[in-house]
């Protein structure tokens, strides 16, 4: 039996899933989402801890990443409709959020020095009707400095949390934390600050509609990004053509 992964993931479009994030925002039902892209796969089957908080059922899991769905499609798995690319997914809701009625409170937390500052700074402009009630850095000591990263989140009473502390540091802090976390959506969002603050460009439109996404990004920073690439994606090609191969 093919097992790509112990858990159901969310297949809808981006669409379905900014309607599903407003309805449990508004109902005041906590949700976790966390994305997956291959890089994200190869930690969960490596790392048992992240393995566990992504298999939660009441998080809520989407598909960030083209290597998913051909890897859905190799497997003859149930496929997502689309990719829903955090990066889109951010201004996309913040455009939802700014044309109804309903106000919504949203905290930013991550990225480094005054990345999350600038953003917030751009996208109060950009969407006038979206309450932006704060923001900090993600460069804190978690051992000794959550507590009062949480207080601060807390005092702004958010209603939703984007959490862009980088993979899996990010789920394991929120998993540890959200019981103490008074924000009933968190959305965990890697270094999402880092394209709205200028700091990253995007990859043209068609290299990432064709799973090519990561290739600009090595461009970009081959250094630092060489081994996660290069290595990573073999190594997701080889897993899954081994997950083909099982009858």
């Amino acid at each position: 039996m093919k097992k790509f992964i112990d858990r159901e993931l969310f297949l809808g479009t981006q669409n379905d899933l900014i309607d599903l994030i407003l309805t449990n925002t508004s109902s005041g039902k906590k949700t976790i989402y966390y994305a997956l892209n291959s890089d994200c796969m190869l930690m969960y089957w490596r790392d048992e801890s992240y393995r566990k908080i992504i298999n939660q059922i009441k998080n809520m899991v989407y598909v960030d990443g083209m290597g998913i769905i051909f890897a859905q499609r190799i497997l003859a798995l149930p496929t997502a409709k689309e990719r829903i690319a955090t990066t889109d997914l951010f201004p996309a809701l913040m455009e939802e959020i700014n044309r109804r009625p309903e106000k919504m409170n949203v905290f930013l937390l991550g990225s480094k020095g005054d990345t999350a500052d600038r953003v917030l700074t751009s996208f109060r402009e950009k969407y006038p009707h979206v309450q932006f009630v704060g923001c900090h850095h993600g460069y804190f000591e978690k051992e000794t400095e959550s507590k009062q990263v949480i207080a601060a989140i807390n005092r702004t009473q958010s209603d939703i949390l984007f959490v862009g502390l980088g993979n899996p540091a990010q789920e394991k802090w929120v998993d540890t934390h959200q019981d103490v976390i008074q924000t009933s959506t968190i959305i965990t969002c890697g270094g999402l600050f880092d394209y709205y603050s200028n700091n990253v460009r995007r990859a043209p439109l068609f290299m990432q509609n064709n799973g090519f996404e990561w290739l600009f990004r090595l461009s970009q920073e081959p250094f630092r990004l060489f081994r996660r690439y290069v290595f990573g994606n073999f190594r997701y090609i080889m897993k899954i053509l081994s997950l083909k191969m099982i009858k």
